[in-house]
């Protein structure tokens, strides 16, 4: 069924297709970074280096856990909206299709080429469509965990400083 569909939408498809491929493999990719931060626990890293090496070596640390946690995101959100565009490139293409289809020697148009020409439109706009949704939605849920590694890293730093300042006060 889905193959139907595929070839419903037309050629514009196997670009809405890349552009899933794309979405798919960095959304694997940082889920596969997340699910690591549990056995690596960049938290209690960035303590063990704050109280061997100081805050300032800490606030690095911290920011290449950000960076290792925000890696691809780019790429995620602008896979996700080039598939919009790529879907709606494909309506203007099926919907100039059936505008410009010929019809026989009596100028009437043929409801295959009609038909065939309007799911074109159809199809390549809802896979363009739902790529950009499913990238939206794990986008969002990235930069929402690096933002919580971020308070959190901030918040452990900070209590680090207040204790070195109560024991030395």
């Amino acid at each position: 069924m889905l193959a139907e569909y595929f070839r419903l939408g037309g050629p514009v498809m196997w670009l809405v297709l890349a552009a899933w491929v794309v979405v798919l493999a960095t959304s694997l990719d940082r889920a596969s970074y997340w699910l690591g931060t549990v056995y690596r626990r960049p938290i209690g890293r960035l303590l063990e280096v704050a109280r061997l090496q100081g805050r300032d070596a800490a606030l690095l640390e911290l920011e290449l856990e950000l960076h290792r946690a925000e890696h691809g995101l780019g790429r995620l959100d602008a896979a996700s909206q080039i598939a919009t565009s790529i879907g709606l490139f494909g309506t203007v293409l099926g919907i100039a299709q059936a505008f410009f289809s010929r019809g026989d020697e009596a100028g009437a148009v043929d409801p295959q080429v009609l038909a065939s020409s309007l799911s074109t439109a159809l199809f390549t706009t809802i896979a363009g469509l739902a790529v950009f949704l499913i990238g939206q939605v794990f986008l969002a849920l990235f930069q929402e965990l690096a933002a919580g590694l971020d308070h959190r890293g901030q918040r452990a730093l900070a209590s680090v400083t207040e204790l070195r300042q109560e024991v030395a006060g």
